[in-house]
């Protein structure tokens, strides 16, 4: 049986916007929840993983920066990070600010309906 609550956000995906999405409404105190089709996050580069995967910005700028501590304690090993790098990056980040628990995955949004009367969009 599953249970329906309210939220003020729901994000659809698990990669970089997700996850930022995710802890920036968490810490202006809205009740967020993200779906993720995947078992694992990390968006496009959960999904491609074929050889030779890589990103063609430089680490530095391909990482989030609205954490300090964050930017200090990650070390990028490659000047263009692989797909495999960036997945692991992106696990530390959910890892990090404590986001799992606020994240579906394995949950497939199949439709989304707007109740008109109620301003809201219903499960």
């Amino acid at each position: 049986m599953s249970t329906v609550r309210a939220l003020d956000v729901v994000v659809v995906g698990a990669g970089f916007s997700g996850l930022y999405l995710l802890h920036r409404l968490r810490g202006a105190g809205m009740s967020v929840a993200v779906i993720e089709k995947g078992d694992g996050v990390g968006g496009t580069w959960y999904w491609n993983r074929y050889p030779g995967a890589r990103c063609d910005v430089e680490s530095p700028y391909y990482s989030y920066s609205f954490s300090p501590e964050l930017e200090q304690e990650w070390e990028w090993t490659e000047r263009y990070p692989t797909q495999p790098e960036i997945l692991r990056y992106l696990n530390h980040v959910a890892d990090r600010f404590d986001l799992r628990p606020h994240i579906a995955l394995d949950t497939e949004v199949v439709s989304a309906v707007y109740d008109d009367a109620a301003a809201r969009w219903a499960a």
